[in-house]
């Protein structure tokens, strides 16, 4: 490697680090204040660098949102994965494929409620901004990523017949209804799971293993 290959190497690396400072910033103001109420300036105050650099790497607050939206999910799938492929996943059925898959998602809620505060706070506000869909299509195309792997879930139990047969040619649609039932109630624990004092004593994580339970067995 050259001198100049290695500098421009060092910076690759400095930007990116930079980039990596950038989203997490923004990742923790936005999931726990909204996106709304951020500026560019909280987000470089936050990443210790000045305004013009975060200029610099985004050029709007739309921009960062998208990408830390990106950043959030990629950084959860990285966490997951590995688990996966360690547990004898893949060898077992359909339906435990699931379970599985459930029990990992409420253990992500346990250790990073913020997640599910963020993606509450980032679909609302691509929604109220009116953001284009072809702007978002890097951030479908991860979610797709991890689509692919319940779905395959779901098709696996559908075949093997640890899922009910009356699901077959709804597999779309039952992954859909079962993400978003999923996703509302961790959301809406993560956002106001002890608003009120009757909420106080109540298990966060019993409830939702209850509600994996309950899907289970419709599933059955």
């Amino acid at each position: 490697m050259t001198a100049v290959e290695k500098l421009a190497e060092e910076r690759d690396e400095l930007k990116n680090a930079r980039i990596e400072r950038i989203l997490q910033s923004a990742f923790s103001l936005f999931s726990h204040t909204g996106i709304d109420a951020i500026a560019m300036t909280d987000i470089a105050k936050n990443a210790e660098i000045g305004v013009a650099s975060l200029y610099r790497y985004f050029e709007t607050k739309d921009e960062i949102a998208i990408r830390t939206a990106i950043w959030a999910w990629e950084n959860r799938k990285k966490m997951i994965l590995p688990i996966l492929d360690d547990s004898g996943y893949y060898n077992k059925n359909g339906i435990n494929q699931l379970e599985e898959i459930f029990d990992l998602f409420f253990k992500l809620y346990q250790n990073e409620p913020d997640f599910f505060r963020y993606i509450y706070f980032f679909d609302a506000y691509c929604v109220c901004q009116k953001i284009d869909g072809e702007r978002l299509i890097p951030y479908q195309a991860v979610i797709e990523s991890v689509q692919k792997i319940i779905s395959e879930a779901i098709f696996k139990g559908i075949e093997d017949g640890s899922i009910n047969s009356q699901f077959k040619t709804h597999e779309n649609e039952l992954y859909y209804s079962l993400m978003h039932t999923l996703f509302s109630a961790t959301q809406k624990l993560s956002l106001s799971g002890k608003m009120l004092k009757m909420d106080a004593t109540k298990d966060e994580i019993q409830q939702l293993k209850l509600l994996g339970k309950v899907l289970i067995g419709g599933l059955k």
